[in-house]
């Protein structure tokens, strides 16, 4: 488990105090894959290297699977780090060597013998799928390719923990999406938990199951990725979430309906699991005396579960419509009502 307290961090530049972590506290539980959003400036890589040491908290404490790795001496700290492997928005190759050559750096600075790390490296490249490019040169790869190494590099010590620090920026949609396609098979295969830091809001649509996301140094909001993403409560996670998941009525249909003279309620319902299977409003339409308009409608799939968000025109008499809402609710089905 990886366990951020109260942590915070304070740096000095031109003598001038910079808070970059406010108070933070998360805990990421073994086989996640943990991911933490947030604009540039959120200190979202500063907390990421909180976790191997590479940045030390000034205020509270950081614990990987129990141990406060900040109080470990030199030697202790080097066990920690050999199992957290660490992948970059850069993927920080060396250009001199062959991609054979820089995913066995690990191997040989922990002075493992040459036919294990032949061994070792020959499975890694058939796992990232490019045994083929074992000679080849990093300026001879895409950057997919170039990320894929980095991945290979960064499992080389077989670590329990894989640091993302916006792995995908850099990459094309079609590119990102194989690579976390990729993450997602180290995550189930080899048990590994993940922390990834993006502003990418697809990234944790893709892979994650928990988030939190970060705003000036703090953690604004947290859950599970379903949770969060069905019902954003913060207005920085509602920026990000109506990226992926829109959810406001087209500009040019509030037009027409500020010439609707009926009188009606405009109420937005989130369906979620088994309720986005029900024909709510059908039932809706055949049960009571309204008339209804669908004015918005997204499904979307997260963690394997429907999310489906409707808005929706009521049209009707004020005790018809409170009826429907007292449906709605009895049905344990989200609603709130939306103002223009």
């Amino acid at each position: 488990m990886i366990n951020f307290v109260n942590i915070s961090k304070t740096f000095t530049v031109k003598r001038q105090k910079i808070k970059a972590l406010q108070h933070v506290s998360l805990q990421i539980s073994d086989g996640d894959i943990f991911g933490v959003i947030g604009f540039s400036g959120a200190g979202k890589s500063t907390l990421l290297r909180m976790v191997n040491a590479l940045e030390i908290p000034t205020e509270g404490r950081m614990e990987v699977d129990g141990r406060d790795i900040n109080a470990l001496d030199f030697s202790e700290l080097r066990k920690v780090r050999k199992k957290i492997g660490m992948i970059f928005q850069e993927f920080n190759l060396l250009e001199s060597k062959s991609v054979y050559d820089n995913v066995a750096i690990p191997l040989i600075l922990n002075h493992v013998d040459k036919k294990l790390i032949q061994k070792r490296v020959t499975e890694l490249l058939s796992f990232v799928e490019l045994s083929d490019k074992a000679l080849a040169y990093p300026s001879q790869l895409s950057g997919g390719q170039k990320q894929r190494i980095g991945i290979a590099r960064a499992l080389a010590n077989n670590p329990s923990i894989l640091l993302c620090d916006e792995a995908t920026s850099a990459l094309d949609p079609e590119t990102t999406e194989s690579i976390l396609q990729l993450l997602k098979r180290i995550n189930k295969k080899l048990n590994i938990t993940i922390l990834i830091v993006t502003h990418e809001i697809h990234v944790i649509q893709s892979i994650c199951n928990r988030v939190a996301v970060m705003e000036h140094g703090s953690v604004v909001e947290t859950g599970t990725v379903l949770e969060v993403f069905s019902n954003p409560q913060q207005n920085m996670t509602k920026r990000f979430v109506q990226t992926v998941i829109p959810d406001e009525i087209p500009p040019s249909i509030v037009e027409t309906l500020h010439d609707d003279v009926r009188n009606y309620r405009l109420l937005k319902i989130r369906f979620l699991g088994n309720n986005a299977k029900r024909n709510i409003v059908y039932y809706i339409n055949t049960h009571y005396k309204v008339e209804t308009n669908i004015l918005f409608a997204s499904v979307n799939e997260l963690q394997q579960t429907v999310l489906g968000i409707f808005i929706v025109q009521v049209i009707g008499d004020d005790s018809e419509i409170n009826q429907v809402i007292s449906y709605i609710e009895r049905n344990k089905i989200q609603w709130q009502e939306v103002v223009l």
